[in-house]
Parts: structure tokens; sequence; C-alpha cells
């Protein structure tokens, strides 16, 4: 993650395990396209809020 130098301000990554245990990097998707998947509802909320913030250069009120 820290080579994710052009990262949004929420993303979901996924990973996956070989059965050698080398770490794969599956997939990488934006916050404004990832669904809650039992996160608490405040945490998905200021996920969403940060990005949306970010894709039109607004004040992140989901900040607490």
């Amino acid at each position: 993650m820290a080579a994710y130098k052009s990262a949004p301000a929420s993303y979901a990554i996924d990973f996956g395990l070989t059965d050698s245990g080398k770490t794969l990097l599956i997939e990488v998707n934006d916050g404004y396209s990832v669904g809650g998947y039992g996160l608490f509802p405040v945490d998905y909320a200021q996920f969403l809020s940060a990005r949306w913030a970010e894709m039109t250069n607004t004040k992140d009120y989901g900040k607490y």
C-alpha cells in the first residue's frame, strides 16, 4: 500500500495468498464504488465522504 502513490482518499484492496505463501494483489477499487461489506455505518459514511470530497474538491465534513 505504501507504493500506491496515487491512491485516492478511500479505496478497497483485495489480496490473495498462494499455496506457496506468496501474497498477490487481486484488485483495487475506488472508494466511491465500494459497498459497506459489514463496516460500521459511521465508518462507511466517512469512507464515502472522504472520497466524495476529494472528487468534488470540497471540504470533507465526514471527519470528526
